[in-house]
C-alpha cells in the first residue's frame, strides 16, 4: 500500500463518521426551528 492509498483510506476513516455527525446536528436544528 502507497503512502497516498494510505491516506485516503484514513481520510476516508476520520471523513465519514464527521460528515455523519454534521449532517445529523443540521437536521436536528432544522427539525428544531420548524416546531
Amino acid at each position: 500500500m502507497t503512502l497516498t492509498q494510505l491516506g485516503v483510506v484514513f481520510w476516508h476513516d476520520l471523513a465519514a463518521p464527521i460528515i455523519a455527525g454534521i449532517i445529523a446536528s443540521v437536521i436536528v436544528n432544522w427539525l428544531r426551528d420548524r416546531k
